[in-house]
């Protein structure tokens, strides 16, 4: 009997990289990814892609009938106030005032979208 061999799709991927980390209490090296079936050098493309996006500006699909459009939910001041405040390397108090001014600047911009 042949068996198929059927690729992941990306979705799948990163699913599957996302529940191991959800998994794993602790830090945890990245030859682990070799139980979801990554290479050392495809887990490490994986890694810096998630980094990537992860500092990116949060959007939002719209998806209508026939299309699909893309809406950003955050300015580059939010993403840099975000980006401080989740660094735990500061100290709580700047993190408490970028968390503060992040809500701020969130609260305006969906105002001013009313």
């Amino acid at each position: 009997m042949e068996q198929t061999k059927t690729r992941r799709t990306l979705i799948e991927r990163a699913q599957a990289i996302f529940k191991l980390v959800d998994y794993e209490d602790d830090p945890f090296p990245k030859s682990k990814l070799q139980k979801v079936g990554l290479n050392p050098a495809t887990a490490e493309k994986w890694l810096n892609l998630i980094v990537y996006i992860q500092k990116q500006p949060r959007i939002r699909l719209i998806k209508t009938k026939n299309n699909t459009i893309i809406e950003k939910q955050e300015q580059k001041y939010h993403t840099m106030s975000r980006e401080i405040f989740m660094d735990p390397k500061k100290s709580y108090e700047e993190r408490f005032h970028a968390l503060s001014d992040y809500l701020r600047a969130l609260m305006t911009s969906e105002r001013l979208k009313e």
